[in-house]
């Protein structure tokens, strides 16, 4: 059994996040040690046009256990994470979590606790294969965002549950996630290249909804997302976001009953 945590930060222009994220996660290592667990950080760097290539490559020099992966040119949210889950996939043969979450501190490391606990990692069975620190659940909050972002976040939410709803899953859309490494292989071997096709942010459904095609069981924790620490102005394009939201699950939807009637 794997006895590390992988941790992927997709990053685009986070010059002003970057360091800081990292370091936090560094201030979670003794916790993530006492479940076992080695720590390893990764950020894909995705065709920043700031300084957060050169601050990576200063905290590789600096830390054993973080490395940096580089697109040369922007490609979108879903191919830094598609990169990042191939690298852990592919290239971490001692993984068994991999932690998605976003590289602008308006997510806290300090909710790993609480996701190890909860997909099992001190006991010999996986009781999920993902866990989501979602929105929507008793205790969370959300800090700092714009009533128009929010409504896009409702929306999504309710156009997913119902067009393609998941068992135990309210938030289809945070990026914040603790994935067992099985389940991201078991989708690989499933999808292979096509695990991930959304470019955009639209990119977190469309993994979730292809790991529960394959038999991915899911669960949440609460938590608190404070956007308000966010430096820098934000990449997502609400309109063209929500519009797309709707392309997906219509779109998901149809991969399921082509894979039920075909079995692929």
């Amino acid at each position: 059994m794997g006895k590390e945590l992988v941790v992927l930060l997709p990053a685009y222009n986070e010059e002003q996040n970057a360091r800081q994220m990292v370091e936090s996660w560094k201030q979670q290592e003794d916790i993530v040690n006492g479940y076992g667990l080695a720590l390893r950080i990764v950020v894909v760097n995705d065709g920043s046009a700031d300084q957060t290539k050169s601050i990576c490559e200063q905290l590789a020099e600096e830390y054993d256990n973080f490395k940096l992966i580089n697109h040369p040119i922007n490609k979108g949210l879903g191919e830094a994470i598609k990169t990042g889950i191939f690298y852990a996939v592919k290239e971490c043969p001692d993984c068994r979590y991999v932690c998605i979450m976003d590289c602008d501190n308006t997510q806290d490391p300090v909710y790993i606790k609480d996701m190890l606990e909860r997909i099992g990692a001190n006991g010999p069975e996986t009781k999920a294969d993902v866990i989501i620190a979602s929105r929507y659940r008793k205790g969370s909050q959300v800090q700092g965002v714009s009533r128009l972002r929010l409504l896009t976040s409702e929306g999504a939410r309710y156009v997913f549950s119902a067009i393609i709803p998941v068992e135990n899953v309210r938030d289809y859309t945070c990026g914040y996630r603790l994935y067992s490494v099985e389940i991201l292989r078991r989708g690989y071997g499933k999808f292979g290249d096509d695990l991930i096709e959304e470019s955009g942010f639209t990119c977190m459904a469309e993994l979730l909804y292809k790991l529960y095609i394959v038999g991915a069981r899911f669960a949440e924790i609460p938590f608190v997302l404070r956007y308000d620490f966010k430096k820098g102005s934000s990449k997502m394009k609400v309109v063209k976001t929500a519009k797309n939201s709707i392309k997906l699950a219509f779109r998901l939807r149809k991969t399921r009953k082509r894979i039920l009637v075909c079995g692929r």
